[in-house]
């Protein structure tokens, strides 16, 4: 008998956006539905472009968007929520008549969450949004995201101006809200690694196209940094994989795709090599500094 197979909540298939500044260049993936997803690039890497494909804001040039097996078209709006950095207001929108219009938008509406949020960040229901300072009104669009309960949420670097407390407890409410109402988020955030606790995956993207996806748990378990004399270290690590080093002041830190069996992880630690985790956004830098590299040798060939 043949096994169940996961339903699709966005299905991307040869997505291309072509005219454009920052174009997307064949991207496929297939979002799960009820998982978080984080992306990271580049400021030229197309992630805007990307979130304005899959909420339907714009449209491909080429290939197809779908979900749960439907093509995507406006009549789905209700279903994915994306309220960007870039949305204006009319100078008279206050808080509360925001809320009012994502109530007769979204039918799972969560008011009695916005208004905790609101009061949680010092934000007046009679504030204007146009009034507010840049930090609490990305605040109050990360909560109007979050209180939509839409079946897929997208999030352009939420709170990034807001200040540690805030943005530590916005996503502590974004976990445990996702945890008690589980639909599909996507967030593209410079802050991953603050917050690498709530992502399922995270996609990387370069210049339009995604080049490498991996779960957290594989990016915590096969990437490793190496730490040690630099005379040392070099003649532990011949015919190792590294992607990245680093030397200071006769020490040398390598990064490697590598996940260290106890028998390897033993005769580090006997030559006094110090073994950690990876940033994530240093396994980003290190697989982008890689790929330009390999960029400039076609180049030059």
């Amino acid at each position: 008998m043949k096994g169940k197979v996961s339903m699709s909540v966005l299905l991307c298939e040869n997505l291309y956006k072509t005219n454009t500044n920052y174009k997307i260049n064949n991207f496929n993936y297939n979002f799960l539905d009820k998982k978080i997803y984080g992306i990271l690039g580049k400021t030229n890497s197309g992630i805007d472009t990307l979130l304005n494909l899959l909420s339907g804001k714009t449209s491909p040039s080429k290939g197809t968007i779908w979900i749960d097996g439907e093509k995507l078209d406006s009549k789905m709006q209700d279903r994915i929520c994306y309220i960007n950095k870039k949305s204006r207001f009319s100078d008279l929108t206050t808080v509360n008549s925001l809320f009012k219009s994502m109530l007769m938008k979204y039918p799972k509406w969560d008011n009695f969450f916005a208004y905790t949020l609101i009061k949680h960040f010092n934000i007046e229901l009679n504030n204007l949004v146009n009034g507010l300072t840049l930090s609490k009104r990305e605040l109050l669009l990360g909560i109007c995201s979050m209180a939509s309960r839409a079946n897929i949420v997208i999030y352009d670097d939420p709170v990034s101006n807001a200040d540690i407390k805030d943005r530590d407890d916005f996503y502590k409410f974004l976990y445990d809200h996702h945890s008690r109402y589980p639909n599909t988020v996507i967030i593209s955030t410079n802050f991953i690694d603050e917050f690498s606790y709530i992502f399922d995956k995270v996609l990387f993207l370069d210049d339009g196209k995604l080049f490498r996806f991996y779960t957290v748990q594989e990016l915590k378990e096969n990437f490793r940094y190496l730490s040690g004399k630099t005379e040392v270290l070099n003649s532990l690590i011949k015919g190792v994989k590294i992607i990245g080093a680093e030397e200071k002041n006769g020490i040398l830190t390598v990064c490697i795709t590598k996940n260290l069996n106890k028998d390897e992880t033993r005769k580090f630690q006997k030559y006094m090599i110090n073994i950690s985790e990876v940033p994530i956004q240093k396994i980003f830098v290190y697989l982008i500094n890689l790929r330009q590299m390999k960029s400039r040798k076609y180049d030059l060939i």
